[in-house]
């Protein structure tokens, strides 16, 4: 269910009358000696770190106190000199949190249920003088890869598909006590990755005890969703509200026939089981979405499996463009500008026709296709010696605001046999093997070592690249960092610059 916030000082403006509290879609954790502000959604993790003073303001913010008497309190609280100086404060901390969150809103009567109570105290206390943590004390996430095999070889898949023999899975018990170690340690979201969720014998036993922990997740499949595993996602409660949210199922199927989806998906008979699928998962309530991966093959057949899914009940879709994948990648599978201009054609022919189903669409733009020729240096506009040319200022503007890499800093991924990794798409093996859950618990590979190093390398990792010598090394290092799976895929070694750096040696391979 999506709820209704308003949010202050945008939607609605802030008066001695209004109800500040926090959006039921954030929440406030303590993280080490840091106060964190972070989204509560699934497949996200996004945080700020708030001062003490911030952190414990925000957590008076229960749907309880006016702005006037939440100011009066703030006052004798932070001992502010008058009530207008607190008035200022507090707004000011209102507008920093909905800058770019959206986490302060009006209070109403649909968000009481879904309010959270959070004791001051709690956040109000300063980090010592002398404290040196530089990252999360725990992850606020992780990802979980139930096994490497799917019931598809689909042309665009990203996963490595590392064998992993089923004796050195881990075992359902050790799943469940990583689960259970990941919500005592106050986590309330993980993702689900592989290879398919559902493929692994035991799945519907690990989802059920996700289910029952208050964990919030995705479950994206291309199993087979029989009438039979249908009815036992509904007993273990697949279908039942957490919070605001009803767990989603994604399932995939790219086109509306046997031409399209039995093609892309690498197995023949597979439009057949997926109608069936999404027929077994509409007729019991499921909030399932269906999504589509587009290539030139079923670009111009976006609007058919459109019709086709409004006709079975579906009330969510999604699709998106072919992105580059380094385990099978295929030129011919990248989306032309005039691929995407046909799609956005009959996407917003579909929304008008069937204004009952949410329809996303992700990669689409045709400003995004890549396959433009360059225009040689000749027909570039001339320019004086100090005026960088507009792509490279472009591209400098994009790296300062480029989104922070979550492996080893928010989150990391735990593959089938244990071994840890801070990124499902890189290799399962070698240097980027930082811990293993078969033998060490969650906190002590997040605490090691290794993980250290991979996630916060050590200048000397990056000899011989542009780092290695770069003066914004450690800021880099310490805020966003960066993503070593683009660098390795594209240079062969996971510590030096990526393609979307201003210091790496060119722009990489094309990507979508």
């Amino acid at each position: 269910m999506q709820l209704d916030c308003s949010v202050l000082g945008r939607d609605v403006q802030i008066t001695d009358a209004a109800i500040p509290v926090i959006s039921p879609y954030w929440r406030l954790k303590r993280s080490g000696d840091w106060s964190l502000l972070c989204k509560y959604e699934p497949e996200q993790i996004s945080y700020s770190i708030l001062s003490p003073l911030v952190g414990a303001t925000l957590a008076l913010m229960d749907g309880r106190l006016t702005f006037r008497h939440l100011s009066m309190v703030v006052q004798y609280a932070h001992e502010f000199d008058s009530l207008e100086k607190s008035n200022e404060f507090l707004t000011q901390v209102i507008a920093a949190a909905n800058k770019d969150n959206d986490a302060i809103v009006a209070m109403s009567d649909q968000l009481t249920p879904y309010v959270k109570k959070y004791d001051p105290l709690e956040f109000v206390e300063a980090p010592p003088e002398d404290q040196n943590q530089k990252r999360l004390a725990g992850p606020l996430s992780l990802n979980l890869m139930f096994s490497n095999d799917c019931e598809t070889s689909c042309a665009y898949c990203y996963a490595q598909r590392r064998n992993v023999p089923p004796a050195r899975h881990l075992s359902t018990e050790r799943w469940l006590e990583i689960f259970r170690e990941a919500r005592a340690l106050g986590m309330e979201q993980v993702s689900l990755s592989g290879g398919d969720p559902l493929f692994r014998r035991d799945s519907l036993a690990l989802i059920a005890e996700l289910i029952k922990l208050k964990m919030l997740f995705l479950l994206s499949t291309k199993c087979h969703v029989t009438g039979e595993m249908a009815d036992r996602l509904v007993e273990i409660g697949m279908n039942e509200p957490v919070n605001q949210y009803t767990r989603e199922i994604q399932l995939s199927m790219d086109g509306p026939d046997e031409e399209t989806a039995d093609i892309l998906s690498g197995s023949p008979g597979y439009f057949h089981r997926a109608i069936d699928s999404i027929r077994n998962l509409v007729e019991r309530g499921f909030n399932l979405r269906v999504k589509a991966v587009l290539t030139p093959l079923n670009a111009p057949r976006v609007y058919e499996w459109v019709e086709l899914m409004a006709g079975l009940g579906v009330e969510k879709l999604s699709v998106a463009a072919y992105n580059r994948t380094f385990y099978r990648h295929d030129d011919g599978l990248f989306l032309s500008r005039e691929d995407r201009e046909l799609i956005g054609d009959q996407c917003r022919r579909a929304r008008a026709d069937f204004p009952g189903i949410e329809l996303r669409m992700t990669g689409i733009d045709p400003a995004l296709a890549q396959d433009k020729p360059h225009l040689p240096p000749a027909a570039e506009t001339v320019r004086t010696a100090t005026e960088p040319a507009p792509a490279a200022a472009d591209k400098a503007r994009r790296w300062k605001e480029r989104a922070h890499c979550s492996g080893g800093r928010s989150s990391m991924t735990i593959t089938p046999d244990g071994k840890v990794v801070l990124c499902d798409t890189i290799p399962q093996e070698g240097i980027f093997v930082v811990g293993d859950v078969s033998i060490q618990s969650v906190m002590e590979v997040w605490n090691s070592q290794k993980l250290l190093d991979f996630a916060y390398p050590p200048r000397e990792r990056f000899a011989g690249s542009a780092c290695h010598d770069c003066a914004d090394l450690d800021e880099c290092q310490s805020k966003a960092g960066y993503c070593f799976r683009d660098t390795y895929f594209n240079y062969g070694t996971a510590f030096g610059p990526p393609p979307s750096c201003p210091c790496a040696q060119d722009d990489g391979m094309r990507m979508e």
